[in-house]
């Protein structure tokens, strides 16, 4: 589990109702531009984390009670520094064969002009996910991002035939990011889904 997590991340590296508040520690805005002290503390953070998947910036649905309600996860160059950290403590040894890649990640992840907000969410079809936009708006403000490519769809077991991801990025110069914001995703098929988040919370 822990090697296909950190192919992955080694990989993506280099390439509701209400007001939804995520705690996030001493956090008081997403972190458009870190120093080079502030990315080690992120990756020493990381470090002391339990699990790789422990991260304070979901929202929407809780997955564990119910995998097709909708929501995400907001990728800030923070929360990417952590997952980081976690698996290099997870698995030095790894860490230390690959230091160069390793090292290559951290850098990227820093300076990453966009922020990604990696929504999940079930459909009737396996390519359920095909076609789907996000966008954030804030005090009127819409700002569109851009979608990757699903990830692959997985059966569900109950409701839906499938359940998958999509990731949607939006350029850090384009939103404020300390504002209340309305994070919007339209799928192809079906009512949009909207959800209240409070970007001064999150890091």
């Amino acid at each position: 589990m822990i090697g296909s997590t950190w192919r992955r991340w080694l990989r993506g590296a280099v390439a509701g109702a209400g007001m939804v508040c995520l705690a996030a520690g001493t956090a008081g805005a997403i972190d458009v531009e870190l120093d080079a002290a502030a990315v080690k503390k992120a990756v020493e953070d990381g470090k002391q984390m339990k699990e790789v998947k422990a991260l304070p910036t979901r929202f929407g649905a809780d997955l564990s009670q119910d995998l097709c309600g909708g929501g995400g996860e907001i990728q800030t160059k923070t929360v990417g520094l952590n997952r980081l950290g976690a698996l290099i403590a997870a698995d030095p040894e790894r860490a230390e064969r690959d230091k160069d890649k390793v090292d290559d990640a951290i850098k990227k992840t820093a300076e990453s002009k966009r922020l990604k907000i990696v929504f999940d969410f079930c459909g009737d079809t396996v390519d359920f996910a095909e076609g789907s936009s996000a966008t954030l708006e804030q005090s009127g403000k819409m700002i569109k991002g851009e979608a990757a490519k699903p990830d692959k769809a997985k059966k569900n077991e109950k409701g839906p035939a499938y359940r998958g991801k999509i990731a949607v990025s939006f350029a850090y110069g384009s939103f404020a990011p300390k504002a209340p914001t309305k994070i919007t995703l339209f799928p192809p098929m079906g009512d949009a889904m909207s959800w209240e988040v409070d970007f001064s919370t999150i890091r």
